[in-house]
């Protein structure tokens, strides 16, 4: 049955679970051209339909790695699903060596825009859209020094690097109005595992040889919190 909300097809099923406001898309096969692009365009719909809606994938079948419709998905798909005001992409997916190795790239494409999450049910996708992982940071920096050290860390990448990992959420930097020396970052993950992933990148590595030349003092405060809807 194919309608406003529902498409279904030999291939894949895609509807809007509206009490999760979630765009649920399920792979039943692989699919190539028309029989792929369509139903993820009508996801794309979906998504621009209703406000803050969220992506779950369910890939236990497999998902497309054909070349012609990936580079389509990478330069077309993508670009138009994150002008939509969607910030979860959870892959439902089986801990399998073979289906990792094809679904990592499509997870690194997707943390460009999105925060990803892999999960093994549509229970916990749902339950990882409502919890995040808070990180609040306070270092305190060498006297006239606190500019510089963001400049640093803006030209070496480590924002966007960090922005751009498929787990995070959120990676902002805020400077306080009743002192100089002082800066705050606040970030969210998806999960303990991405930020404890986080943590073995090499951009974070240079993060912490330019902390060893600004910063005095860090302070750190890592908690979890739910999403009030």
């Amino acid at each position: 049955m194919n309608s406003k909300l529902e498409f279904d097809s030999e291939f894949c099923n895609v509807r809007y679970i509206e009490n999760e406001n979630v765009v649920f898309l399920t792979w039943k096969k692989f699919a190539h051209l028309n029989n792929y692009r369509t139903p993820t365009l009508f996801v794309l719909d979906l998504l621009k339909q209703f406000p803050h809606s969220n992506f779950v994938v369910d890939a236990r079948n497999g998902f497309e790695d054909d070349k012609e419709d990936v580079d389509w998905g990478f330069s077309e798909l993508l670009p138009n699903m994150s002008k939509t005001d969607c910030e979860y992409v959870i892959f439902i997916m089986p801990e399998t060596e073979n289906l990792e190795d094809e679904m990592d790239m499509w997870t690194k494409e997707f943390g460009k825009y999105f925060a990803v999450v892999k999960v093994n049910s549509y229970e916990q996708a749902i339950s990882k859209i409502h919890n995040r992982i808070i990180v609040n940071v306070k270092y305190a920096i060498k006297p006239g020094k606190r500019d510089e050290f963001l400049e640093k860390v803006i030209e070496n990448g480590i924002m966007e690097a960090s922005r751009a990992e498929p787990g995070n959420y959120k990676y902002e930097y805020y400077k306080p109005v009743d002192s100089e020396d002082i800066l705050f970052l606040m970030e969210m993950w998806v999960s303990n595992k991405a930020q404890a992933t986080h943590g073995k990148t090499e951009h974070y590595r240079r993060l912490q040889s330019l902390k060893k030349e600004y910063v005095i003092n860090v302070t750190i405060e890592k908690y979890s919190a739910s999403t009030i809807e």
